[in-house]
């Protein structure tokens, strides 16, 4: 069983998006990530606007903007954060479909590269990019994910599956299970219907009592209204700096992405799991037992 690993030359990074929320949390850490050229792509001068305001906001003068396709081609980093972002009631297949779409429209002009995948829904968009073209892909949500549960549980040591609840199973340090969300699937969607109905509503009494419960879905519903309603993205920004970081060379310390997973089988999946050294930091029989439990989790993500 192998992981696929970052290309090689990784000192040009490009942006493609950056005007949302995601990307105005993200600046502030990327301005102390040493090592990196960067540009933003744009399409619009709407889009050069606003960015290069936020650019004088970070004290930062080196980035420059360019609506030249060429700056994809010439870059070896790709920070892919343009999309639409998850709605309220939207569904994910939704979703899938109109980000599909937005991906394509740059897809030959990514291919050879690293690509930092942060539109969501991230691993079913890597294993579209993946299937399509040769290029390394590492999708954050997994990562970002960890980040805030490990916050409300470090227990947690690590996360298999995709950057959806209702596809990640956690385990601790002893490879145990302590999570499934396969299995827990009406509960998310009550979790869900309940929190937007306090959000609509203005409850936020109940919200908060809400947000407080001491359970797994603490951390998933911090993250939900984060994005329906609170618009801070800054965890998703250190997970960006974290994928950074690690195709950069930082390979030591353990990181979770989604990312191309050749099983001993010779089949591919394009999964979320733990990274350590460019190799999977959990045992490959953890991961094979995943993938056997959750058959249609693997029919999903599966690389022809």
């Amino acid at each position: 069983m192998r992981i696929s690993t970052p290309r090689k030359s990784t000192s040009t990074l490009c942006v493609i998006g950056g005007t949302g929320h995601v990307g105005q949390s993200l600046m502030s850490l990327l301005g102390a990530c040493e090592g990196w050229g960067v540009v933003f792509y744009v399409e619009s001068h709407e889009q050069a606007c606003r960015l290069e305001c936020s650019f004088q906001d970070h004290l930062v003068q080196k980035w420059r903007v360019s609506f030249d396709q060429a700056s994809i081609i010439n870059s070896d980093t790709i920070l892919f954060i343009a999309g639409t972002k998850t709605a309220a009631q939207g569904s994910k297949n939704d979703l899938f479909t109109s980000n599909k779409k937005i991906i394509g429209h740059y897809l030959q002009l990514m291919s050879g590269k690293n690509i930092i995948l942060v539109t969501n829904p991230c691993t079913q968009l890597g294993w579209y990019i993946e299937s399509t073209i040769d290029a390394f892909t590492i999708g954050v949500g997994v990562q970002n994910d960890y980040n805030r549960l490990s916050y409300q549980n470090p227990d947690v040591d690590y996360i298999l599956g995709a950057h959806n609840i209702q596809e990640q199973v956690f385990y601790d340090a002893q490879e145990m299970c302590v999570f499934d969300g396969f299995s827990n699937a009406e509960i998310y969607k009550s979790h869900r219907e309940a929190q937007d109905r306090y959000v609509s509503d203005r409850l936020f009494d109940l919200l908060r009592k809400n947000l407080r419960q001491d359970e797994y879905f603490k951390w998933w519903k911090m993250q939900r209204y984060h994005s329906v309603a609170n618009y801070s993205s800054y965890s998703c920004g250190r997970a960006i700096i974290q994928a950074l970081n690690y195709i950069g060379g930082a390979r030591e310390r353990k990181i979770h992405g989604e990312v191309r997973v050749t099983l001993t089988s010779g089949e591919s999946v394009f999964v979320g799991v733990p990274i350590c050294n460019d190799k999977l930091y959990c045992t490959p029989q953890s991961l094979e037992l995943f993938l056997k439990a959750k058959e249609e989790y693997f029919e999903k993500y599966r690389l022809s």
